[in-house]
């Protein structure tokens, strides 16, 4: 069994995306860390037809789950956080498609020791403080539903304190934790990891409250190890200000462009100044 590996939920509609991220890992996977690619059972076929030679494993969604769940949102949570049911490693590093590596990585990078991983946990003080002077151009204050979202797992769970993000993606997650989560609370109060997360659907809050309240594996804390634009305006604003790749280099292994405003995948481009 691995110690861990790099694991990428992904669909046909993503196929472009996917191989920009899938080449930046092949240029930067310095220790070789091993790759599984999930896809939708009905795009299988297409994606094995495009990688006749491959350096990552390629399974289909059903290996891990056979929910039929409409909500395409969910239905990726409920596949990411059930990489445990394969048997094959012991940690993974979840990446989603809309992302990419700028610099070299290594097995530490993820790892605090041979068997304990880094923990993504932090405040979001960074976005927050970019959006609380943007409300009228995005519409809507992030940090409210943020709030939200979190306070109703931490009532679930009975925790109090600070209000924590475990995320963006990409993340590093345990098979401990997520089996923890799964035999002593899902199973508990007859639920599914389906059921819980049309309830409330933040995978990567159900993952670090039940981390923090258990503490199945001990919190080492990081940082996001991306730089994720969450808004279109949030990335132009960047560009504005004439930020350098190798600026972010210098604090994060890569960059997320999310999907729900990067619509134009074949010819959108990050463009930072060198």
């Amino acid at each position: 069994m691995e110690k861990i590996i790099l694991f990428i939920k992904t669909y046909k509609n993503d196929f472009i995306v996917f191989k920009k991220l899938l080449a930046s890992i092949l240029k930067h996977n310095k220790d070789n860390l091993p790759l599984v690619v999930s896809v939708n059972d009905e795009d299988f076929d297409f994606f094995d037809k495009e990688f006749k030679e491959r350096n990552f494993q390629l399974i289909k969604d059903s290996k891990i789950d056979t929910s039929t769940i409409e909500n395409k949102w969910v239905y990726q949570q409920i596949i990411k956080s059930q990489v445990h049911t394969l048997d094959i490693c012991e940690n993974y590093v979840c990446i989603d498609s809309d992302s990419y590596f700028i610099k070299d990585f290594y097995f530490y990078d993820f790892m605090y020791s041979d068997e304990i991983p880094y923990t993504v946990i932090h405040e979001q003080k960074e976005l927050f403080g970019w959006s609380s002077n943007n409300i009228e151009k995005i519409g809507y204050n992030p940090k409210n539903e943020f709030l939200n979202d979190r306070r109703y797992i931490m009532d679930k769970l009975e925790r109090k304190g600070k209000i924590y993000d475990f995320g963006p993606s990409p993340v590093i997650w345990s098979t401990k934790v997520w089996k923890s989560f799964e035999e002593n609370y899902l199973k508990k109060n007859n639920l599914t990891f389906t059921s819980c997360f049309e309830e409330s659907p933040s995978e990567f809050t159900w993952y670090g409250e039940w981390l923090l309240k258990n503490a199945i594996i001990p919190i080492y804390p990081a940082e996001p190890l991306f730089k994720v634009f969450h808004y279109e305006k949030q990335y132009n604003d960047f560009l504005k200000q004439k930020f350098t790749l190798e600026s972010l280099e210098e604090n994060y292994f890569g960059i997320v462009l999310q999907s729900n405003w990067n619509k134009n995948k074949e010819k959108k481009h990050f463009r930072f100044f060198r």
